[in-house]
């Protein structure tokens, strides 16, 4: 049984944390996806493999949607720009499907970078829980 629950906090704490680090410096990448990760492998308990499992699929489904909306909102100059200079001869045409091509691969490697650092997160996450079911047994 999925626990949706958990994905879908890992992914919010993830989008929002990624969006605040426009303005706040370092946020965005390095913490983001880990914290995101932490909260979907605390929630979900279980294994070790469960935590990485949920948090590395809730954080890069986030990565890769806030690529995508970055890169449509604001970047999407850059990508065609990128593209014009891969290929300087290309039509309109062709460098639109570039365009896209760029946009694609770029909210694909985001997705995998962030599923990375939310599949340490997860493993992170069931660590704590573990630690303090442990604490709560030794104080019963």
């Amino acid at each position: 049984m999925v626990n949706w629950k958990a994905i879908g906090l890992g992914f919010i704490i993830t989008l929002v944390l990624a969006y605040l680090g426009r303005y706040i410096p370092h946020l965005d990448m390095p913490i983001a996806p880990i914290i995101g990760g932490i909260i979907s492998g605390y929630m979900v308990g279980g294994s070790y493999r469960d935590g990485g499992i949920y948090g590395g699929l809730s954080v890069g489904i986030a990565g890769f949607l806030y690529t995508i909306m970055v890169i449509l909102l604001t970047g999407i100059s850059l990508a065609t720009t990128v593209s014009m200079n891969i290929f300087p001869m290309a039509m309109n045409g062709e460098s639109g499907i570039v365009t896209a091509a760029i946009i694609i691969l770029g909210a694909l490697l985001a997705f995998s970078i962030y599923f990375i650092m939310g599949l340490i997160g997860g493993i992170i996450g069931i660590a704590i829980k573990e630690r303090n079911a442990e604490k709560q047994i030794f104080r019963s």
